[in-house]
């Protein structure tokens, strides 16, 4: 069968090094590998694992350069999107500048979206010269309900279930004993547990099997010469399947790895009589490759088997790589195994087990490093309500998963946490079956050693650009025109010349996002005469399938306690162009809006230029009058005791009810608005007594883009390009001033700043919810030396 990429060892498609017998020329591309081509990864810590339709989505990104997991430097540019449930728009994409490897962001999402698995895409310039590897790629499941179980997809138990087997090391050579792992996967892509037996072709039982974990297992099998072999599997229904084992070689060696004791990797090789007497004194190397370090040993194969001990106290936690090497310099055994050292940080929560409702608690973080010293670093921390928002600890993604396991092994990976969060020999036993049957290599050997190393085709970003050009009418290139690029808010200036092309730059910017500027043509000659087409800030990349699997969400929200809707306060998980309201303890669902229930439709470029909502609609809006933000229709009824006999007019955004004062939302936020009267404003009942203006927020195709131009007089363009995102701030109410509200979602606490100092501390303060129950605290962060760390803690709200 077919062996997965990093166990091809003996294939005929490897080649050996030009030089053919210097070990040092693999050892010096192996160095060049870890300086020259520094990889970046992504990791984003989310204030909670699953949202509700009008939640906004809090992040915190850390990007780490180089294998030794150290905040970036390199780039200082993050683009984050968020990606449609059917993989095929781009939602929302932020630019988030990188500070010191970190940075902060958020979605908000409309209260109209659709329940299902979306995704929170985030990635690096400098990233893509490694195509999407070390993208950071994330379901965010979006439930529509306020508890969900979140569970795996339903599991294939039939004979779709594709059964993979993998020798250690690459090599299942007769007559030595071979340690052979398995992997069972549905046509779901997550692991299914099946047991079976091995067979001769003489149909004799020669071993049994059975899934440790996730499908995954091991069995210990030896090879005789002239004989095949084949697995009879039982799969969880009860039906039998026949699958061939790879075929034995006649000679060759084993490689195994033995990573169970702390501090040092055991090493054996093992050669068939027939490869041992055919290459008996030759040299044979073993290059051992983790977290940038390189080291080897030579030794000549004088016996059949061969043993050693490695010390692996100054490797970092990760994964190591064990490749042997012939005399003449052909890869023939490789094998990866996960170091598990002290250099994950110690997070001590000092915190109480219990809290009575609405207390404001002061807890504190500790951070020591592995030699137990305190460690300066920076943090993250969420507070959620576990009865709420329950999550299976191992199911989740982690700074430690993520950064140390998932970008360094093949495929997805199930329950990724249970590697981490269970400390216990069957977790780490079965973190090293996963090596066997997913892991893999970020090169292969021969281009590593023959080919010249590829160009670098994305450099890092590290500032922003407004670019463009510069045309006649007709649409040819104007050239050598001076252009000058203005700040609204100071006045300050730049100026750049359009190349032969008519196109123009101007380089090294940075600024926040929805910033006003003048664009200005110098030459007072051609002003009437030439076009300026301002470029997006960044075009984005293309938006491609996922490859995680699709997550089961089950409402299991009893009927009893879904959220009912009033006359007047809230329209809940609306779909686009239906309203449900309740009537008599009956809910009826209308169509809403749209060009044949609104009076009137105002659309985003009737009011693009307006610098407040109130004033761009003024004069636009028939029968509204606004009174400082507010709208009024004209002729509306009194049913208040307001003075003036006038009703506001109901807000209701993306579905829900908003503010009176509709200069809260900025314009550029706003793709259409449309005005209800009378008839057509009577499904909201008394709450739309006095006229309902309803905004819908700009999400997809043009209205995620920031770019945007106004022609203010020829040669004169006002321009607000896509800046960098500002965070909003995650707001903690002072419970004990006023009530806690009963409907909040789940997320009590949202502080990204969280850094310790020289000793290690850190403090901050919580106000507990309301509602009693147990919740959940989760702190994960980095250091400045690379060490990561992650710590949850529980505690009791009464």
């Amino acid at each position: 069968m077919q062996l997965p990429l990093y166990a091809q060892v003996n294939s005929n498609t490897q080649v050996a090094p030009k030089s053919n017998a210097d070990i040092k020329d693999v050892v010096a591309r192996l160095q060049t590998l870890s300086t020259d081509k520094v990889i970046e990864k992504a990791y984003l810590h989310f204030d909670k694992s699953y949202y509700n339709p009008g939640d906004t989505i809090y992040f915190k990104a850390y990007v780490t350069a180089g294998e030794r997991h150290e905040l970036s430097k390199i780039s200082g540019v993050l683009h984050v999107d968020l990606i449609s449930k059917s993989d095929s728009v781009i939602m929302q994409s932020l630019i988030l500048q990188l500070t010191n490897g970190q940075a902060l962001g958020d979605f908000a999402l409309p209260a109209y979206v659709p329940k299902g698995n979306y995704r929170v895409r985030a990635y690096t310039q400098w990233m893509q010269n490694s195509g999407s590897k070390y993208f950071f790629d994330k379901n965010i499941p979006v439930t529509g309900t306020s508890i969900l179980k979140v569970t795996d997809a339903v599991k294939t138990t039939d004979k779709k279930i594709d059964v993979q087997f993998f020798p250690e090391g690459g090599s299942f050579v007769n007559a030595v004993p071979c340690k052979m792992a398995f992997k069972a996967l549905g046509s779901d892509g997550l692991g299914v547990n099946i047991k079976g037996i091995i067979v001769d072709n003489l149909n004799k039982e020669v071993a049994k099997f059975a899934s440790a974990h996730l499908g995954m297992g091991l069995f210990f099998v030896t090879a005789e010469d002239g004989k095949s072999y084949k697995a009879k599997i039982t799969y969880p229904n009860g039906s039998v399947n026949t699958i061939d084992l790879p075929k034995a070689d006649t000679k060759g060696m084993a490689l195994t790895i033995n990573n169970e004791k702390p501090g040092k990797l055991s090493i054996d090789i093992n050669a068939n009589k027939p490869y041992y007497l055919e290459n008996k004194n030759k040299e044979i190397t073993i290059v051992i490759y983790a977290s940038g370090i390189v080291k080897t040993v030579k030794t000549l194969l004088d016996n059949q088997v061969i043993g050693l001990d490695l010390p692996t106290n100054d490797f970092k936690t990760g994964v190591v790589q064990v490749t042997v090497f012939s005399q003449a310099g052909m890869p023939l055994n490789e094998r990866l195994a996960f170091i598990q050292n002290t250099d994950v940080l110690n997070l001590a929560v000092n915190a109480k087990p219990t809290y009575t409702a609405n207390e404001r608690a002061g807890i504190t973080l500790n951070a020591k490093g592995s030699d137990d010293k305190p460690s300066a670093g920076y943090f993250s921390v969420a507070v959620t309500d576990d009865n709420q928002l329950q999550m299976d600890d191992n199911a989740e993604r982690s700074i430690l998963s993520d950064l140390l396991l998932s970008t360094e092994v093949k495929g997805y990976i199930e329950q990724p946490n249970y590697y981490f969060s269970a400390a216990n020999a069957d977790a780490k036993a079965n973190l090293d079956i996963l090596m066997l049957t997913q892991g893999y290599r970020r090169f292969v050997w021969n281009e590593l050693l023959n080919e010249p190393a590829p160009a670098i085709t994305y450099n890092p970003e590290n500032d922003l650009q407004i670019s463009g050009v510069m045309t006649t009418k007709d649409g040819k290139p104007v050239a050598n025109e001076r252009l000058s690029l203005f700040l609204t808010s100071s006045g300050q200036s730049l100026t750049t010349t359009t190349n032969a092309d008519g196109k123009f730059v101007f380089r090294g910017l940075g600024f926040p996002d929805k910033t006003k500027f003048i664009l200005k043509t110098e030459n007072s000659a051609l002003k009437s005469k030439v076009k300026i087409t301002l470029h997006k800030t960044y075009s984005g990349l293309p938006v491609t399938a996922s490859t995680q699997p699709v997550i089961k969400l089950i409402d299991n929200l009893p009927e009893s306690t879904k959220p009912e809707v009033t006359n007047n306060v809230k329209i809940p998980q609306l779909k686009q162009g239906d309203v449900k309201v309740k009537d008599k303890n009956v809910y009826r669902t209308v169509s809403y809006a749209g060009a044949g229930n609104a009076d009137q439709v105002i659309n985003y470029n009737d009011f693009k230029n307006a610098v407040k909502l109130s004033d761009g609609l003024t004069g636009l809006a028939r029968g509204v009058t606004f009174a400082r933000g507010v709208p009024y229709l004209k002729n509306s009824l009194s049913f208040s005791d307001s003075k003036s006999g006038l009703v506001p007019m109901l807000i209701v955004v993306d579905g829900i009810i908003g503010v009176d004062n509709i200069d809260n939302y900025n314009p550029s936020d706003i793709e259409r608005i449309e005005i209800l009267k009378s008839a057509n404003a009577s499904i909201y009942g008394l709450g739309g007594g006095g006229g309902v203006m309803i905004l819908t927020t700009r999400m997809g195709g043009d209205g995620m883009e920031s770019n945007t131009s106004v022609e203010m007089a020829p040669g004169l363009l006002s321009i607000t390009p896509q800046g960098f995102y500002k965070a909003r701030n995650f707001y903690m109410p002072r419970y004990d001033v006023v009530a806690a509200p009963n409907n909040y979602t789940g997320t009590v606490l949202w502080n990204p700043n969280l850094n310790t100092d020289k000793d290690g501390n850190a403090t901050f303060n919580i106000v507990n919810a309301s509602k009693p129950g147990i919740y959940r605290m989760v702190i994960e962060g980095i250091d400045s030396n690379g060490n990561l760390g992650r710590s949850v803690y529980k505690y009791k709200v009464q």
